[in-house]
């Protein structure tokens, strides 16, 4: 399903009908077919939306607009287009972020958020240094490939992130995601993530709130994530995930969601 009623055309995979609704934030580089293991494994009476975020998979991907703001703007005519009146927020890395900065900004639409593997922006203080360092090597590769170099790059980048092989389906669809990107979107989002820090509006997140971290995760590692400033988050740490808990433990995962979502 493509949405059009926005600024930039936004791709959605949407799953289910049932009065609880999740809206799935993918991570950067990837997808929301990325989110397949973990759908697959929650109830089916559970409504998702999983959108491609602007900028990547089969979304548009305008020369501009890629603020932490534009992405808040899409998630709100998702919603509406929908006509939810709350959804439980799900983001996974930058797209952590967002989900974050959704339930702050706009408790009215947000009744509980999970986030996995995510820090509030690179360009916080109360985030390990390393994180930000490891992304603006990423900037400074992009910035020096061309088109047809840059897809390979993203790929590599994805496969050794992981810490165990994917199945091929994902393998296939995330090679797509790959060969789909654009060079301007690929260093525009990379610029928002190394230039956001939403630290300042964690403590204003008064909805029940999830935080998984994978305990091999190769990018925050044992570093601060810097979410504590979160009011009563939940934090859960998976043994056997890196930073891709939805695609290396998703059983473990879609446990603790159900869970957490079910649970007064």
């Amino acid at each position: 399903m493509r949405l059009s009623r926005t600024h930039a055309s936004i791709f959605l995979r949407r799953t289910g009908s049932g009065s609880e609704a999740l809206l799935l934030f993918h991570g950067w580089g990837m997808t929301g077919a990325s989110w397949r293991p973990l759908a697959e494994r929650l109830p089916r009476d559970w409504q998702m939306l999983m959108p491609d975020l602007r900028g990547f998979g089969q979304s548009a991907k305008p020369t501009r607009g890629y603020h932490i703001n534009n992405y808040l703007a899409d998630a709100v005519r998702l919603v509406q287009r929908f006509h939810l009146r709350r959804i439980t927020v799900v983001g996974h890395s930058f797209g952590g972020t967002g989900a974050l900065y959704l339930a702050a900004r706009l408790p009215r639409l947000v009744s509980r958020a999970i986030v996995l593997s995510t820090i509030p922006g690179a360009d916080s203080a109360t985030v390990d240094p390393q994180v930000k360092a490891h992304f603006a090597r990423i900037q400074a590769m992009s910035m020096r490939l061309g088109d047809q170099q840059l897809p390979t790059l993203l790929y590599r980048l994805w496969r050794k992130s992981l810490i165990s092989p994917p199945d091929p389906e994902l393998d296939a669809a995330q090679r797509e995601a790959a060969d789909g990107a654009s060079r301007h979107a690929v260093l525009a989002t990379l610029r928002t993530i190394l230039t956001t820090d939403v630290t300042p509006w964690l403590r204003r997140i008064h909805v029940p709130t999830l935080v998984v971290r994978g305990a091999r995760d190769p990018l925050l590692g044992d570093g601060r994530d810097g979410l504590d400033p979160i009011p009563g988050a939940v934090r859960v740490r998976l043994a056997a995930a890196g930073h891709y808990p939805q695609l290396e433990a998703p059983d473990q995962l879609a446990h603790y969601i159900e869970r957490f979502l079910t649970n007064p």
